[in-house]
């Protein structure tokens, strides 16, 4: 035995918890189904000792909810538990079915308190695979509960909250595979001129505890028909990667979604396939094997959902 191993041992004895780096437990990778979202993952959703700590944030209806509801479908197809902490108290059901969520199978808690789901959290972490938070704004502390708004006394309580609530959730995370998504909202900064004037609530311990941050941004939106008959029926979702702990950070990418709950993945997928050699475009023409079609849209006709499935496994390979 070496005078490491020895003192490592020494170590252990005296009641410390110490072992290799080499000997950290992580198993691959989880793909959620949808490839920008795994593609700004770098991979997918981490799955190894201290979990995945995943903030959503971005403007009202920019898509949060709908990408954490194909997540958790995604977790539930692959037969792992999944418990919806729902402090806003506006879980739609009929949506998540439209989506593919398994409401039979989907466990909700509805806190009356940010204290309260902080106690929730620590006893969720090692019994669930994923657990979602919705959202940071709506949980509220005790003291603000019990005030009156009278009193106007409440600056940063949630803030001062969640400080010491992060530590005990670092404890508990330790050993455990568990994924976290907090939804989160923008809210502008007051009195800032210069700078980004946007923010989210919560305070720093909040954002320091995060693994990955992910913005989602609405884009340009999906139309079709012409004149009078000229239908909505979704929007470009713009995503971007602020912080990655769990791979490579500050990438972005463009996913369509439609206003049924889809999410369509060509798009991405013909523009990584283009990026990566997969694909090649000449002009206005776009070629995969022997297929060989004129625009986009003629393209997409021509590709199964097989191509498709193909295509991603090469784009992976070569991302790697």
């Amino acid at each position: 035995m070496t005078k490491t191993e020895l003192l490592r041992q020494e170590l252990k004895s005296k009641g410390f918890k110490i072992k290799l780096a080499s000997e950290i437990k992580e198993d691959p990778k989880l793909k959620t189904g949808i490839y920008v979202l795994d593609y700004l993952l770098d991979g997918g959703i981490y799955r190894g000792e201290g979990g995945h700590r995943i903030e959503f944030y971005g403007k009202e209806s920019s898509g949060k909810t709908t990408f954490t509801l194909h997540v958790v479908k995604q977790y539930q197809l692959l037969g792992k538990k999944v418990i919806y902490i729902n402090a806003e108290n506006s879980y739609d059901k009929v949506w998540a079915d439209m989506i593919g969520v398994d409401n039979k199978k989907l466990e909700l808690a509805y806190p009356d308190s940010l204290e309260q789901a902080g106690d929730m959290l620590v006893d969720f972490i090692p019994k669930y695979d994923l657990i979602v938070v919705d959202s940071i704004p709506s949980l509220i502390t005790r003291e603000e509960i019990e005030g009156t708004l009278e009193e106007n006394k409440y600056m940063a309580s949630q803030a001062k909250v969640l400080s010491p609530m992060m530590r005990k959730l670092y404890c508990a995370m330790e050993d455990n595979f568990t994924t976290i998504i907090f939804i989160n909202q923008l809210r502008e900064k007051v009195g800032i001129v210069y700078g980004n004037p946007t923010n989210t609530p919560g305070g720093r311990a909040l954002k320091h505890f995060y693994n990955t941050r992910v913005e989602f941004r609405l884009g340009q939106p999906i139309e079709v028909g012409t004149g009078n008959d000229k239908e909505r029926i979704g929007y470009e979702v713009h995503l971007r990667c602020e912080k990655n702990k769990r791979g490579k950070p500050h990438r972005s990418g463009v996913v369509d979604l439609y206003f049924e709950g889809d999410v369509d993945n060509k798009k991405s997928l013909l523009f990584s396939g283009i990026k990566f050699g997969i694909i090649q475009q000449k002009g206005a023409y776009y070629t995969y094997g022997e297929k060989t079609g004129q625009g986009k849209e003629k393209f997409f006709e021509l590709l199964s959902d097989k191509d498709w499935d193909k295509i991603q496994e090469e784009i992976w390979k070569s991302v790697k």
